[in-house]
């Protein structure tokens, strides 16, 4: 709707017009504020698609627009953070992040995003209060993502009894959660039990094409546990996928 017309629509409001006509107003207030809202929307949605595929500088070409159509819509606001992560712009995430909150203090995407934004940059300390209310939103839709995102916070720290913790309480809730399942491996691996280690690794490797850290974590347990012929298997798909690999060489070299 053309902003000329609602302006002149407010002001015949303002000076006293009928009934009828501040309702036909407000329509004309509330369509214009939908179409903007779509618009953001969409635009955020692009951003979403530019971002997982590394097209950093369109993406945040889109959270811009978005927030120029609508500069209260808390989605581009969390997205434009999150671009601005990648990008190492670490001021502009954080305020991106502040914005969103100043909108909506209780948004749990945007809490979890920003918790995990903190623990990145070494704030774990500040970082854990934001999955902790996340965890306490019994609406979330997606309440594996705090523990996993609580969980590698703590790796982090070497805190691995908690970092256990929160991790298998979100394989709980999806056991197929592939981050979880990478860092109970990790942290089973690190402690010497080796059969959950390959256990987590083969739970990982029926979902999902093992990473290059993965397959390395497979070769070191097949190496502690003298099974040559998987060793030998694993570092062919580490020659074959990721050839030049830092992995592949710490692999070769009984790193």
């Amino acid at each position: 709707m053309n902003r000329s017309l609602v302006v002149a629509l407010c002001a015949l409001a303002a000076a006293g017009c009928v009934s009828e006509t501040t309702v036909e107003t407000r329509q004309v207030q509330d369509s214009a504020f939908s179409s903007a809202r779509r618009r953001a929307e969409i635009h955020t949605e692009l951003a979403g698609a530019y971002y997982a595929r590394n097209q950093l500088p369109i993406a945040l070409t889109e959270t811009r627009l978005a927030i120029k159509d609508d500069p209260k819509y808390v989605s581009a606001y969390n997205m434009q953070a999150l671009v601005y992560m990648e990008l190492k712009e670490d001021a502009l995430a954080a305020q991106s992040f502040e914005q969103a909150l100043n909108l909506a203090p209780n948004d749990s995407e945007v809490l979890n995003n920003y918790g995990w934004y903190l623990c990145q940059r070494g704030e774990a300390t500040r970082g854990m209060p934001y999955f902790q209310r996340v965890m306490g939103d019994t609406l979330y839709p997606t309440p594996e993502k705090p523990l996993l995102n609580a969980g590698l916070c703590e790796m982090k720290q070497g805190r691995n009894v908690e970092a256990e913790a929160y991790l298998r309480r979100a394989l709980a809730i999806q056991p197929n959660l592939i981050q979880a399942l990478q860092a109970m491996a990790q942290l089973s691996y690190q402690n010497g039990r080796l059969k959950d280690a390959g256990n987590y690794i083969a739970r990982y490797s029926s979902v999902s094409e093992p990473n290059a850290d993965m397959l390395l974590l497979a070769v070191r347990v097949a190496r502690a546990t003298d099974d040559k012929a998987n060793e030998s298997s694993v570092i062919q798909q580490l020659r074959r996928r990721y050839p030049d690999s830092v992995q592949l060489r710490d692999a070769t070299q009984g790193n």
